[in-house]
């Protein structure tokens, strides 16, 4: 049988694994504005946000895998085939139920952020093609316009420059 006090910090993990994933989430909202309105002084203090949040993620991930890999080895079942589901099984009341408690708010949870971070993955691609673009045309060379003399030859060849005019 399996320890109740290795359940016990899994669900705790879990929980503060569902706590820290609902902060990322909001930071993610809350990136969307800032991509949307162009605000890069907030955008910058949210990724410094992020990153601290994502180190405390893995950090539960590591305790929570470790929590998985001791009940597994106690309970002599299979570590790769695991899921939350079928733990479920194996454990008795209140646990069961924490369990499913627990899984049911983080696996929706899990796939919202999924959803938000594409939304802004997208939002940030759209805004390096357009950043791309207005490079493209600030340094593409403008269009040469001849001048032509009272023979109705072209006088001169006017070179091509660009908007950007580079020296090296």
């Amino acid at each position: 049988m399996i320890e109740t006090k290795l359940i016990e910090n899994l669900i705790k993990a879990l929980q503060y694994e569902y706590k820290t994933y609902s902060g990322i989430l909001k930071l993610a909202v809350r990136k969307t504005d800032c991509l949307i309105k162009n605000d890069i002084e907030q955008l910058m203090a949210i990724n410094e946000e992020e990153k601290k949040a994502a180190e405390q993620t893995l950090k539960l991930n590591q305790v929570r895998e470790q929590l998985l890999s001791q009940i597994c080895e106690a309970a002599q079942l299979d570590y790769k085939t695991l899921t939350l589901e079928k733990l479920k099984d194996y454990v008795e009341e209140p646990y069961k139920k924490a369990l499913e408690e627990v899984r049911l708010k983080l696996n929706p949870l899990i796939q919202k952020l999924a959803v938000q971070n594409s939304y802004n993955q997208r939002l940030i691609e759209n805004a390096m093609e357009t950043l791309d673009f207005s490079i493209q045309l600030i340094s593409s060379p403008q269009p040469s316009v001849p001048l032509y003399g009272k023979t109705g030859q072209e006088l001169s060849q006017n070179t091509k420059r660009s908007m950007l005019d580079l020296k090296y």
